[in-house]
């Protein structure tokens, strides 16, 4: 074969496998309104979520109201009985607590056991989205699986539909079920639907303990599977929460499902029904249904078993096993190693110490990868900041494919120095050591993980003991031999990287991430790349780097701000009553000039002491503003009491002005205990972000007061008899009007993001 010839089916080869890939990570065609009833139809959820995610619905407001009745409405149309949880949940994890109203209904089980499925989506929103992916999205699949399910045949088991509140606010919502609902008791595994985002498959990232025959319920029921034992590894290291967090700490199993596609949606206006994937929706209801039929028919006395090892190859391939297998894997690996070096020291004369200076090369290389792609992500940032117009450089494609044009010019050049200085299969064995060490590694700290690199490991050692160490002309029989043993690389690595990208974007954290993985695919692509760059040394670095300049060039173009991908950005009116000054805040990175107008051209930068807490890092760009006659929180001394050391106080906080949210902390006392409309807040110390352990609760849908209606209840129990001081924030929608300030509305290519628009009023209390 000519090596021509030869560059030009690897070339094909490659470039057809990385578009298979792409083509087949995506979630499946939705299903037609008219398709038969027992099938999940994505255009019949879709009616449901036309209905209820139109404009915002965060809890507290009266379009939450809305939702929350046509929810109620829907389930009693499904010929099923409604109830509603009013009650006050409380996340010590969040620090906080609000009055929630969980909507559930339970079809039940031809069993008569009280075991029970309880399938879950929240339904509140944030301020400044309408909440169709997250979560409504969620809420119509269960809505349409229950309809599937009334008109199928019972299961054996319970099923629980349960719509959760105050999600969005601290998991308030599934804090009340599992702390109160008397059907909590019953609840055997919880199966959770999630997004970050409109687009994407709906893929199974998160589990509980001992997940092996859930994961294997979910491989032999649902159609169109997705998801990775490394996503849940990850995922149980970051501060990251959902509602499935407190069900499995309560010691509920359960399978947790999300999508995280077009990430510019989440919590923006972006994320309305018309720009949700009805794919999505689709794989998100066949997975609730599949689970349904197979949880409602299965023994729930026995979900638990060995944690397994998933992961989804594209085109619907989902492979798991037991962990049991995983350190078997890790020694076959070391003993194919150990083989292969023999090979290569008696054929080639490779003597032992080649591989471990290649390993130390490709260490460096890697680490190299990893800076550089920082470095590009932290200068692209500052271009767009400084110099370039402003955009999304976080999810924008063009300029993640300049980082790869770079690194794979640098690693071709490298490639062809380092083959003057290392016999090939030196640097194939360096390559694989490289990759033992990670499956070593992998395998003690995050063992759901281990696949990533445990079976490209053996197939780059097949590669390079069949085909790599080739004497002579690489034959066609070689060739096709190496494209079929670079196949596991591909197919686990492409689809990672995707993931990676749509996860973490290209930032700070994660173009370093992606840099280094991106990487490590060309050296566990060794031996194929050796037989491309052998003979197309010369021009592929040049033609990558071409390819980088023309991709950045496209990042630039394609990244300013527009109607179609607006700048998101939070917008505060922070008034303290207490020195009776005001302050314009906005989170926005860069002046534009819509900002200037309520900013001003000169605004300070700097963050919101006083009204956010010391975790909340965002700076924002601040400027004097007017002070309103707004009626500050108030807090009520009911009464106190001292016993040995201990003061005991009783207060009732209110917002005169009726804001939904009210922050309180007391940020010089030391709190022993405390109270909640009678729920205990827990210690400062359970607090995901603890700031020196200090005192401080969030409020939500605060205007539906007390237990008597008339303002939150709070006891404290504080050591020392000293003046206690309290700090009350309250917060609420949009920007208040302004005499004599003109603030215009957003311009098409501007959008609010979380909170949205708010205004934040201070007062500080001694008692």
């Amino acid at each position: 074969m000519s090596d021509r010839s030869g560059s030009i089916i690897i070339l094909f080869f490659l470039v057809l496998v990385v578009g298979y890939c792409f083509l087949m990570t995506r979630p499946p065609a939705p299903v037609p309104a008219s398709a038969p009833a027992d099938q999940f139809s994505a255009a019949r959820a879709f009616r449901y979520l036309q209905e209820f995610a139109q404009v915002p619905h965060p809890i507290g407001s009266p379009e939450h109201d809305r939702v929350r009745d046509y929810l109620l409405a829907q389930i009693a149309q499904l010929g099923l009985t409604p109830e509603v949880q009013r009650t006050t949940g409380v996340t010590p994890r969040f620090q906080a607590a609000g009055v929630v109203e969980n909507v559930a209904t339970r079809l039940k089980g031809a069993s008569g056991s009280t075991s029970a499925v309880v399938l879950v989506a929240h339904y509140d929103s944030v301020a400044a989205g309408p909440g169709a992916g997250d979560d409504g999205a969620g809420v119509a699949a269960l809505l349409e699986v229950a309809r599937d399910l009334r008109s199928g045949p019972t299961l054996r088991n319970d099923i629980v539909f349960l719509f959760t509140d105050g999600e969005e606010a601290g998991l308030l919502g599934a804090a009340a079920f599992v702390a109160e609902h008397p059907w909590f008791k019953d609840a055997r595994v919880v199966v959770n639907f999630e997004a970050r985002g409109n687009a994407g498959e709906s893929q199974l990232f998160e589990t509980s303990p001992g997940n092996g025959h859930l994961v294997e319920l979910f491989a032999n029921a649902a159609p169109h599977r997705a998801g990775s034992s490394l996503t849940y590894e990850i995922y149980k290291h970051m501060p990251n929460d959902t509602d499935m967090t407190l069900f499995k700490k309560a010691g509920i199993a359960g399978l947790n499902f999300a999508f995280i596609g077009h990430w510019e949606a989440y919590h923006s206006p972006l994320d309305n029904p018309q720009q949700l994937d009805l794919s999505s929706l689709q794989q998100h209801g066949e997975n609730a249904l599949s689970l349904a039929r197979s949880l409602g028919n299965a023994d729930l006395s026995k979900l638990q078993d060995r944690d397994a090892v998933f992961f989804s190859l594209p085109g619907g391939l989902f492979i798991h096993y037991s962990t049991r297998f995983v350190w078997p894997l890790a020694i076959l690996g070391a003993v194919a190693f150990m083989v292969v070096s023999f090979y290569a020291n008696s054929r080639f004369k490779v003597r032992w110490t080649r591989p471990l200076l290649a390993l130390l090369a490709w260490l460096i290389v890697v680490l190299v990868s990893a800076v550089t792609a920082a470095a590009l992500a932290k200068a692209i940032s500052w271009l767009h900041l400084h110099w370039l117009p402003e955009g999304n450089t976080v999810q924008n494609a063009p300029y993640l494919l300049c980082l790869f044009g770079i690194l794979l010019a640098l690693h071709a050049s490298l490639w062809k120095w380092l083959r003057r200085k290392f016999h090939s299969s030196a640097l194939c064995l360096g390559g694989a050591l490289l990759t033992l060490l990670f499956v070593l590694a992998v395998s003690a700290w995050l063992p759901g993980g281990s696949y990533v690199f445990a079976w490209p490991l053996l197939a780059i050692l097949l590669a390079t003991s069949t085909v790599a160490f080739r004497p002579h002309k690489l034959s066609a029989a070689a060739l096709a031999g190496l494209c079929i043993l670079s196949l596991p690389v591909l197919l686990i690595f492409v689809p990672l990287l995707k993931g990676f990208y749509l996860a973490l974007g290209f930032t700070a954290m994660g173009g370093p991430v992606l840099g280094a993985m991106f990487v490590l695919l060309l050296i566990l692509l060794s031996p194929l790349l050796d037989a491309l760059l052998e003979r197309t040394g010369r021009w592929v670095p040049l033609v990558a780097l071409l390819f980088a300049i023309g991709f950045f060039i496209l990042g630039a173009a394609t990244a300013p701000y527009s109607d179609a991908h607006p700048k998101p950005s939070l917008m505060a009116y922070a008034l303290d009553a207490d020195s009776g000054k005001a302050q314009w805040a906005s989170s926005a990175a860069r002046l534009d000039s819509w900002t200037s107008q309520i900013v001003g051209n000169s605004p300070t930068r700097g963050r919101l002491p006083g009204f956010f807490p010391d975790w909340f890092a965002i700076e924002f760009f601040l400027s004097s503003a007017p002070a309103l006659p707004l009626l500050p929180p108030q807090a009520e001394l009911v009464d106190t009491s001292v016993n040995d050391d201990i003061r005991t106080l009783h207060l009732r906080i209110s917002s005169p002005r009726r804001a939904p949210v009210i922050s309180i902390s007391a940020p010089d006392a030391k709190i022993i205990d405390s109270k909640i409309n009678g729920h205990s807040l827990g210690s400062p110390a359970e607090a995901r972000w603890n700031s020196g352990q200090k005192w401080a609760v969030d409020f939500s849908n605060a205007s539906s007061g007390g237990s008597d209606g008339t303002g939150i209840e709070i006891e404290l129990r504080v050591q020392g008899t000293g003046p206690l001081k309290l700090v009350l924030v309250d917060r609420s929608s949009g920007v208040s009007a302004v005499p004599g300030k003109n603030v215009p509305p957003r311009p098409p290519d501007s959008m609010p993001v979380h909170w949205g628009a708010i205004t934040m009023v201070r007062r500080s209390f001694t008692f």
